[in-house]
């Protein structure tokens, strides 16, 4: 199997917080999916009413409005650096790469449809391997321009603490820039899949 040793520095999220792997399902019910907690910030993302930017907020509580689909329709463990679409709520639910002015470049759509351009990648850098709940994960969307990237506590004057690794001045708020070696190498890796 293939690896690709993504940094600690994006792995910053945990969903659920069971003891089984992370699953694709179809049919999400309100509050019946999973937390997206952030250990960056200690809370956990979820959809919320902002006033500027998407619709994303951080809470203490998790409300388990995190959920996947899979391009196969399947129901089953999602495989480490697989594509799915990420859904947070009920509707509109699926979070794609978009462009706007204001916070970070992600829109909503109703469907899964074409918005399977995420990944998730586990602790362990083998590709194509169970992701356990409760564990640090990194979460990359493939649209990002000009590459993919990882989708990472970034700190906001407005809009949800929400951003990428090539957001202006996230390098400067982690402060450590031979990290960014690391990450920019994972995200060329990440781009050749």
């Amino acid at each position: 199997m293939t690896s690709i040793d993504v940094p600690e520095t994006v792995r910053v999220w945990k969903i659920g917080v069971d003891q089984a792997n992370v699953r694709s399902w179809n049919n999400y019910t309100n509050n019946q999916g999973y937390n997206l907690f952030n250990m960056t910030n200690g809370m956990n993302l979820t959809w919320g009413n902002q006033t500027f930017g998407i619709n994303l907020v951080y809470k203490s509580q998790g409300d388990n409005k995190t959920h996947f689909r899979l391009p196969d329709g399947q129901e089953r463990e999602i495989l480490s650096g697989e594509s799915v679409a990420l859904g947070i709520g009920g509707s509109p639910a699926f979070l794609y790469y978009a462009e706007r002015d204001t916070g970070i470049n992600l829109k909503w759509a109703e469907q899964p449809e074409g918005k399977f351009e995420w990944r998730i990648f586990g602790a362990d850098s083998e590709l194509g391997k169970p992701i356990p709940e409760n564990t640090p994960v990194a979460l990359v969307n493939d649209k990002v321009q000009p590459n993919p990237d990882f989708l990472i506590y970034f700190d906001r004057v407005v809009g949800c603490d929400v951003g990428w690794t090539t957001s202006p001045g996230f390098w400067d708020q982690v402060g450590d820039w031979v990290k960014k070696d690391g990450v920019d190498y994972a995200i060329k890796a990440i781009a050749l899949l």
